[in-house]
């Protein structure tokens, strides 16, 4: 399943298909150049990670889990890496087959970049992360469908934003309320 994540440039030196991932939000932009005749497309991640989805995963790591080893402390060690490969590789496959590409044939599956629009890049660079999505489209497509997708790419953008600012607010209230499991302190009393 590595190859999924392998760009594989075609001819044009740009991956086929590239995901535009906002972790903080149910939806997510593909564009798509497969076929000479670029899309943008918006999914729903309720479309892509059901049931299905998850049992998927569920198959997959409960066979991780299991694996016999020579090393089992060292087994155990590794899993949550392995876990974290697993998930990415079922979840790319499941988008694969939301836009109809079926990965059983290793020839087929196109070059795939993922952008993660998030974290401090989001809140330090929002204006240079803007213009980087805006560059895609503009490289791709007319004036006047570029309009219509940067309205949108900016949207989601700002509820990103938003969201982290939200959680960031949450973190450091729940911090400050000793409610936090991640709260620390240099000098407590307990009396």
């Amino acid at each position: 399943m590595e190859q999924l994540f392998n760009p594989g440039l075609g001819g044009s030196g740009h991956p086929e298909i590239q995901l535009c991932i906002f972790p903080h939000l149910r939806e997510f932009l593909v564009f798509d150049a497969r076929d000479g005749q670029p899309q943008v497309l918006l999914l729903n991640a309720d479309d892509v990670f059901g049931e299905e989805f998850y049992h998927a995963v569920e198959v997959e790591f409960s066979e991780a889990l299991r694996e016999s080893s020579d090393f089992p402390f060292s087994h155990l060690i590794n899993l949550p890496m392995h876990i974290e490969e697993t998930v990415r590789d079922v979840a790319m496959t499941f988008i694969l087959d939301q836009l109809g590409v079926q990965v059983d044939d290793e020839e087929e599956i196109p070059g795939v970049v993922v952008y993660v629009v998030s974290g401090g890049a989001l809140a330090t660079h929002t204006e240079l992360v803007l213009e980087g999505l805006k560059e895609l489209l503009h490289t791709n497509f007319d004036d006047n469908f570029v309009s219509q997708w940067e309205q949108k790419i900016g949207e989601m953008i700002s509820e990103e934003t938003s969201t982290l600012e939200r959680l960031n607010r949450k973190q450091i209230t729940e911090a400050l309320k000793g409610d936090s499991p991640d709260y620390f302190t240099l000098w407590e009393s307990r009396n």
